[in-house]
């Protein structure tokens, strides 16, 4: 671990004034990581905002049906084995298991996102006082605020694989920056469960993987350690899925998930080549901004004695320089990964940006006291303008009416629910949610996917009846009617 930056005896009075100010900031920085725990765009309404209509319909779907069937290994869809949603089933059963524990709803669903999101800030902030100081902590934990503003889908708002996702990732690339044997062993456990949230998303790990293997320089059999690591958990799930439908869903996930999405752009996502920069240049111009002012002030340091903190005038170390290294190979691997693949969505990425905020702590690290003072200004400032911009997007946000009126119609005595039109992902959740009945009595009728669907809630006899509330839908509201 790092030392903090004190001031001795013999410093000037200009330079004991320059470190009071950095304690300042620090204080000052303390404040705005204390509000982040609460603050509106990671806590605040997380149950209002309306469910998304794929990935997070599907995955709450899932897990209800799940849950109402005991069934841990194999994710299910409307009574059906899912070959939809070709993902190992992690990321379903922490949604299983926060449900079972604190009950259905919306926040229950979306709770282990939460928890990612405070995962992350911890793991964060404890790493970086392990390598440097408080202030870096407390740093790479408010870079990290910055980028979290601006993700909203596929978030840690959502109930969806991806807060798992880049919780496991961040910590399989800090684990690989220890270089022990014990954490690389480790790192291949995490990347294993990156596969069993995201399955193929995981080929970008590999690079940061290989190359920690070779800077520890421990033993021949590291990587044969890390290899068996890696591919117990994966091969224990597969072996528990095949037991159940054979090599179907698996011979699916390699065709569909892994070799269909990366040679040709499915389910009409065509983005050009260059997508992944230009969602970075247009949605995160925060981070951008502070990347090229931290990252040119590094390079003056790097160069030049008087730019660098005390502890660093001998020179960069070489653990440092390793460091940096690795980060940087990850970060490319995931950009340069996705680009190649066809198939291109925003939130492939998201793994990259807390590496990103990690990089940029180290080159903070590097900075002399009055540099430091400027950038935490700098960071102060633009984490300002990005709380102001996110709490006027949650100021507005409101549930879908229908979402309310079928949370009232769970007192009356309902029997049948009709809706005129297509039942989608996110309606089949919201009965699931907010009435909720067993999964196998919302029942379909019609017999083409475009045809009304009558749901049949809560039968009152061995034949289901249709006295009772009529809910008929109208765009993105329902619509009660009451008959005797």
């Amino acid at each position: 671990g790092g030392q903090p930056l004190i001031c001795s005896k013999r410093r000037s009075k200009a330079l004991q004034k320059t470190v009071n100010q950095i304690a300042k900031t620090q204080k000052l920085l303390a404040k705005h990581i204390n509000q982040r725990f609460f603050d509106p765009s990671t806590f605040y309404r997380v149950s209002s905002e309306p469910l998304e209509t794929w990935d997070e319909a599907r995955h709450i779907g899932s897990a209800y049906e799940m849950l109402f069937r005991h069934e841990y290994t194999i994710n299910y869809w409307q009574g059906k084995e899912d070959y939809w949603n070709l993902k190992p089933s992690l990321s379903f059963f922490f949604i299983v298991l926060s449900l079972k524990l604190f009950g259905h709803g919306l926040l229950a669903a979306r709770l282990p996102s939460l928890l990612c999101f405070l995962a992350m800030i911890a793991g964060l902030y404890r790493f970086m006082v392990n390598r440097f100081s408080r202030v870096e902590g407390l740093y790479a934990i408010t870079l990290f605020s910055i980028w979290t503003q601006n993700v909203f889908p596929h978030s840690f708002r959502h109930s969806d694989a991806d807060a798992l996702y880049c919780t496991l990732y961040l910590a399989c690339i800090l684990l690989c920056l220890k270089r022990t044997d014990r954490a690389f062993c480790l790192a291949c456990v995490t990347a294993a469960l990156c596969f069993l949230t995201k399955s193929w998303h995981v080929l970008s790990l590999l690079p940061p993987l290989m190359l920690s293997c070779v800077l520890t320089k421990k033993s021949f059999r590291l990587p044969l350690k890390g290899t068996l690591c890696f591919l117990a958990p994966i091969m224990l799930w597969a072996g528990l899925r095949a037991h159940h439908d054979g090599l179907k869903f698996l011979r699916k996930m390699v065709w569909y998930d892994l070799l269909k999405r990366t040679g040709q752009p499915i389910e009409d996502h065509h983005s050009p080549v260059y997508f992944y920069l230009s969602c970075f240049v247009h949605d995160y111009s925060y981070l951008l901004w502070l990347l090229g002012a931290l990252a040119g002030a590094g390079l003056l340091a790097c160069r030049l004695r008087a730019f660098r903190a005390e502890r660093f005038r001998s020179g960069i170390p070489a653990w440092m320089q390793t460091d940096m290294g690795v980060l940087g190979v990850a970060i490319l691997a995931v950009f340069c990964l996705f680009s190649i693949a066809r198939t291109r969505l925003p939130w492939y990425t998201y793994p990259a940006y807390p590496l990103l905020c990690v990089l940029m702590t180290y080159l903070f690290a590097l900075l002399r006291p009055a540099l430091k003072a400027v950038a935490c200004g700098l960071a102060g400032v633009l984490f300002l303008l990005s709380f102001s911009a996110s709490w006027q997007r949650e100021n507005y946000m409101r549930l879908p009416i229908f979402y309310r009126q079928l949370q009232a119609a769970a007192y009356l005595p309902m029997v049948h629910v009709w809706k005129d039109g297509v039942t989608s992902q996110n309606d089949y959740v919201a009965l699931l949610t907010y009435l909720p009945p067993p999964p196998d009595m919302i029942r379909t009728t019609g017999p083409e996917e475009k045809a009304p669907r009558t749901l049949i809630i809560r039968p009152t006899g061995p034949e289901p009846v249709c006295d009772g509330c009529t809910l008929i839908s109208k765009g993105d509201q329902y619509d009660l009617f009451w008959r005797e």
